[in-house]
């Protein structure tokens, strides 16, 4: 669950022969076990990398009741819902840190011989921040502990970052249309919604779109777990246009200004979501929600055209479940999301006039018709029946309205 960084060097390889060497201290590899090391290496620090984007920090000073810095102070960081541990120790002034946290409830320990051990609970490390948990060392013996609950202080001075956190309880407690998620990014500053327009393609995105810093909708940058979650539009909707995943997703952080080395550059915002996690107690959840348009109010084009309100229903369904496999060392968890939709629409549409079909265009006479353009005239709406005619332009086409159906199933 968590990772020591250590750094190891390289010599580069040999100018004059075709093998590479590795020596360092004694140790001494050449050939493809070299070139093997290395990809190995690249590997290891690029896994690092990416759990920069996912995961937090804590650290903090331990003082004496005087306010002088402890040095060799043990400190031992619980996950508290999996058991987790991780041990450090204060350096000569004191500080220590502990990086790569993944989010969650955390509870820091900190010891030393002559001291009481000190207890910092209920701190939560959320995604791209750093808790800062100080300890004050009361003289006394080890088998005392005071024990301190309250949260740790993100006032973030290690970074020039701009970001907000959206938290697991937001995601699971805000009201979400359609569950979609895009809808807690307009809640943080410098966030604006991009109006929708009626004729959105997949090349432009079918959903919600932000807006950051003036960008356009196309340029933010959206990972899940460090990975790129961006279709072909650069956004993150999936068939039904909204960006899902509300039962997975323990929170994700939008950063809007000055992002770090560790994100490819983005004119836009950087949305970074982590996934959540088994623990040591089994847990699940399960939901379904129903829209239809038994509520909903007529669309202009409805009325315009004298028509009826189009048919309307939505159901989403699934759930989730997490649990230990090996109690304090090995966790589960999946979920699932479905959607059964279906969607009708009143569609105003610019199509031909039916007396195209015998060679007719406007007043002129009738012309011959190509025999190779009549299998496309047959496939093509035409004005009359099914399509009313609204409005005759006099150029062989007319504006006419019509039901469209949309159907989308998606899981």
């Amino acid at each position: 669950m968590f990772q020591q960084v250590r750094k190891y060097n390289l010599i580069e390889e040999d100018a004059v022969s075709k093998n590479s060497v590795c020596e360092r201290g004694g140790l001494r590899i050449s050939g493809w076990t070299g070139r093997g090391l290395v990809l190995f290496l690249f590997l290891f620090y690029a896994s690092l990398a990416v759990a920069q984007l996912t995961r937090g920090t804590i650290s903090g000073t331990v003082t004496d009741q005087t306010g002088g810095a402890v040095p060799g102070a043990a400190i031992t960081i619980t996950h508290v819902d999996t058991g987790v541990t991780r041990a450090s120790e204060t350096g000569a002034r004191g500080r220590y840190e502990a990086p790569s946290l993944p989010a969650g409830n955390y509870e820091v320990r900190a010891s030393l011989a002559g001291f009481q051990t000190s207890i910092r609970a209920g701190i939560t490390v959320i995604i791209g921040r750093t808790a800062v948990v100080d300890h004050v060392l009361q003289v006394g013996e080890v088998a005392q502990t005071v024990t301190v609950t309250g949260e740790a202080t993100f006032v973030e001075t290690t970074s020039a970052t701009v970001s907000q956190v959206v938290e697991q309880q937001k995601v699971e407690d805000l009201p979400l249309p359609g569950r979609d998620m895009m809808e807690l990014t307009f809640l943080q500053p410098g966030v604006l919604r991009i109006p929708q327009r009626n004729d959105q393609r997949a090349m432009s995105g079918m959903g919600e779109k932000m807006t950051v810093a003036g960008a356009r909708g196309q340029q933010n940058n959206f990972l899940i777990d460090g990975v790129s979650n961006n279709d072909l539009s650069g956004n993150p909707q999936g068939a039904s246009g909204a960006f899902l995943g509300a039962e997975s997703v323990q929170e994700f952080q939008i950063i809007t200004n000055n992002y770090s080395a560790e994100y490819r550059s983005q004119a836009g915002a950087i949305v970074s979501a982590v996934t959540k996690s088994g623990t040591n107690a089994l847990h699940g959840s399960l939901f379904w929600t129903h829209r239809n348009d038994n509520l909903d109010a007529a669309r202009w084009e409805d009325n315009a055209f004298g028509g009826v309100k189009p048919e309307f229903k939505r159901n989403q369904f699934g759930g989730s479940l997490g649990g230990p496999i090996v109690p304090d060392q090995t966790f589960f968890f999946g979920s699932y999301e479905g959607l059964r939709e279906r969607l009708d629409r009143t569609e105003v549409i610019r199509i031909l006039h039916p007396d195209v079909l015998q060679g007719i265009i406007g007043s002129d006479p009738a012309i011959p018709i190509d025999p190779d353009i009549q299998p496309y005239l047959a496939i093509m709406p035409v004005g009359g029946g099914k399509f009313p005619i609204l409005e005759d332009f006099g150029d062989g086409t007319v504006r006419s309205a019509g039901t469209s159906s949309i159907p989308t199933d998606d899981d």
